[in-house]
C-alpha cells in the first residue's frame, strides 16, 4: 500500500491527458470529463449531471490520484464501491471501502493507513460518517476532496432519498469544509438545487449534461399478467441473442423473488439466464456479475441492485417487467444500454400487480414525512403516465427533466423506418 500511494503522490504534476493514458490507458476524455477534471483540480465545488454511461467516476478518480492527500467518496451501494475499489487496487492504486460489510481487521488495517495517509480514495458509506472511530482519525486534518456519488439520495425531492445523506454536510463543516464534488446521473431541476442547498456548495462548477440518449429506442406496454409480461421479454430476448453475437441484456424487475421467478421462467423457455439481487450472498452475486460482464453470461434478471457503475458495452436490451418507482430510475437503469453508442432498445411492459408493489413500498418507507411520500407518490404518477402517454416517449422524458423536447430517433409513439 505504502509503494502505491508513493506513486499516486509523486504523479500530481502530469497532465490530466497524461494520467488518463497512465491510469485507465484512455487516450482522450469522453464529453464533459475533462472540464469537470479541471474544476476539481482548482479546487471548486463541482455539481455533475451526467448521463449512464458518460464515466462519472473517472471525473473524480483522477484528481485524487493526480494529487496528495485522501479524497472520501461518500456512496449508496455496497456493491458498487467494492466494484470500483476493486477496479482501482487491480491497477496497483491505493483505495479501499469502509461499510457495514467490512469485516472488523479489514477495518481497523484501513483506518490505519488513512491515519498514516497512505490512501487517495476512500469509499464509505453516508452512515459510516457518523462513526467515533472514523471521525477521531479525521481530527486535525481534512479530505482533500469530498465526493458524493449518486447525490440525487441527498434531496427529499430525489427518488433514491437516504437520511443519512442530510449529515455530509455537518461532516464537511466538522473537518473543514474541503471542496466538496456531487454527481449523479439523473436529477430534476428541484432536485439540483436541493442538492447544491443541502451540501452547501459554494459557487459550484456545473455540469448538467442532456438526459437524452439518441442511440436508444424506447417502448413500452400494459400486460394483463406478470407471466404474459416475461413471454414477451422472452421474445425480445432471443431476437437480441440470435441477432447479436456479443449482445447482452438485462431483465428489470421490482422485487427480489421476481427476479429469481423471472430467471427460472426465461430459462424455461430457452434462455439461459441468471437472477441477481440484494438479498444473495456477495459471493453469489460477485459470480453472477463476473459472468455477465466476461460474456460468458448474457442475460440477468435483477432487481435494482444490479448495474451500478457496470460498464458493459453489449448492453443491447434493457427490459422492465414491472416498473420502477420513479422515471429517474428507469432512465438511469435503461440507460445502462448502448453505452458504446451503438443502438439498445429499452423496454417496459407495465403489469397489474405495479401500482399496488409501489403503494407498498412507499408506506414501508421508513421513517418518512407525508411530503416526502406525496413526492414518491407523484413520482410514481409520473411513471406510470410514461407508460400511458400517446406523445413521444423520448419528449415525455425530456420534459420531465425540464429540457426541450428532442427530435425523436426512436420510440414506439413515432416509429421510426425500418424499426419492428
Amino acid at each position: 500500500m505504502r509503494e502505491s500511494a508513493t506513486r499516486a503522490s509523486e504523479s500530481h504534476s502530469e497532465s490530466p491527458e497524461a494520467a488518463l493514458l497512465r491510469v485507465y490507458g484512455h487516450s482522450r476524455f469522453r464529453r464533459y470529463q475533462r472540464p469537470i477534471v479541471d474544476a476539481m483540480l482548482q479546487r471548486r465545488d463541482v455539481l455533475a449531471i451526467l448521463p449512464t454511461g458518460a464515466g462519472k467516476s473517472v471525473c473524480f478518480q483522477l484528481p485524487a490520484l493526480m494529487t496528495t492527500g485522501t479524497t472520501l467518496v461518500v456512496s449508496p451501494l455496497i456493491s458498487l464501491m467494492q466494484d470500483q475499489v476493486g477496479a482501482l487496487r487491480a491497477r496497483g492504486l491505493p483505495a479501499a471501502e469502509l461499510t457495514s460489510a467490512t469485516p472488523p481487521e479489514v477495518r481497523g488495517r484501513t483506518l490505519r493507513f488513512l491515519a498514516a495517509g497512505e490512501l487517495r480514495l476512500l469509499y464509505v458509506s453516508p452512515e459510516m460518517l457518523d462513526g467515533t472511530r472514523f471521525r477521531t482519525v479525521w481530527a486535525g486534518r481534512r479530505p482533500t476532496w469530498l465526493v458524493v456519488d449518486e447525490a440525487h439520495c441527498i434531496s427529499e425531492w430525489g427518488h433514491d432519498f437516504r437520511p443519512a445523506y442530510r449529515r455530509i454536510a455537518e461532516f464537511s463543516a466538522r473537518f473543514g469544509h474541503p471542496p466538496i464534488a456531487a454527481l449523479t446521473a439523473t436529477a430534476t431541476p428541484a432536485t439540483r438545487a436541493d442538492v447544491e442547498r443541502c451540501l452547501r456548495l459554494r459557487d459550484p462548477f456545473r455540469v448538467v449534461a442532456s438526459v437524452d440518449r439518441p442511440n436508444i429506442r424506447w417502448t413500452a406496454a400494459r400486460t394483463h399478467s406478470v407471466a404474459e409480461a416475461i413471454d414477451r421479454v422472452g421474445v425480445s430476448v432471443r431476437r437480441v441473442l440470435r441477432s447479436q453475437r456479443t449482445g447482452a441484456a438485462i431483465v428489470y424487475v421490482p422485487t427480489r423473488s421476481g427476479a429469481a421467478h423471472a430467471a427460472e421462467a426465461l430459462c424455461r423457455l430457452g434462455v439461459r439466464a441468471a437472477y441477481y439481487h440484494a438479498g444473495m450472498e456477495s459471493d453469489a452475486r460477485r459470480g453472477v456479475q463476473e459472468r455477465f460482464l466476461s460474456g460468458r453470461l448474457r442475460v440477468v434478471c435483477a432487481t435494482s441492485a444490479f448495474g451500478m457503475g457496470i460498464d458493459h458495452p453489449h448492453i443491447r436490451l434493457v427490459c422492465h417487467c414491472g416498473i420502477p418507482g420513479a422515471l429517474e430510475s428507469y432512465v438511469q437503469e435503461a440507460g445502462r444500454g448502448g453505452r458504446d453508442g451503438a443502438p439498445a432498445h429499452a423496454l417496459l411492459l407495465a403489469t397489474p400487480r405495479d401500482r399496488a408493489i409501489h403503494s407498498t413500498l412507499i408506506r414501508a418507507g421508513g421513517p418518512r414525512t407525508s411530503e416526502v411520500r406525496r413526492r414518491s407518490r407523484a413520482r410514481l404518477r409520473a411513471m406510470m403516465g410514461y407508460v400511458s402517454t400517446r406523445q413521444c416517449r423520448r419528449a415525455y422524458i425530456a420534459r420531465y427533466f425540464g429540457e426541450p423536447a428532442p427530435r425523436c430517433t426512436g420510440c414506439d409513439r413515432c416509429r421510426m423506418p425500418g424499426q419492428p
